[in-house]
């Protein structure tokens, strides 16, 4: 698949979820406006918007870690992944740092984008 095509997947995923939040929040009949609320929202739209981008930025990652590893030396690294932060520690991880790593996604895809662009030309 090509990077403009994924990215725009992956956009269109994020806007959806990002919106289905929204709509949720905005739905909501106890729903009033407020400091905390507003904020409330903004972080779990914020969250919406850049979890699956943060996924596949994990996912990259991961695969530059263990690409050069042997399967042995792989499989230790990932169970001492496992056994220190566990699913859970994992899903936290990822939702307190899916703004920063979605964006660094985000980033990173386009730089691609652009320098496959010019390498063309």
């Amino acid at each position: 698949m090509s990077k403009i095509k994924q990215l725009l997947i992956i956009l269109a995923i994020s806007l959806a979820l990002a919106g289905l939040v929204v709509l949720l929040y905005l739905l909501d009949p106890e729903f009033i406006p407020d400091a905390y609320r507003v904020v409330s929202m903004v972080i779990v739209v914020s969250w919406a918007f850049f979890i699956i981008p943060s996924i596949l930025f994990g996912l990259q990652m991961a695969k530059k870690y263990f690409e050069g590893k042997s399967p042995e030396r792989a499989f230790k690294d990932g169970v001492r992944f496992g056994v220190i932060a566990g699913f859970g520690g994992t899903l936290v991880a990822c939702l307190l740092v899916s703004p920063i790593t979605g964006i660094l996604w985000y980033i990173h895809t386009v730089k691609e984008i652009v320098l496959s662009r010019k390498n063309k030309n």
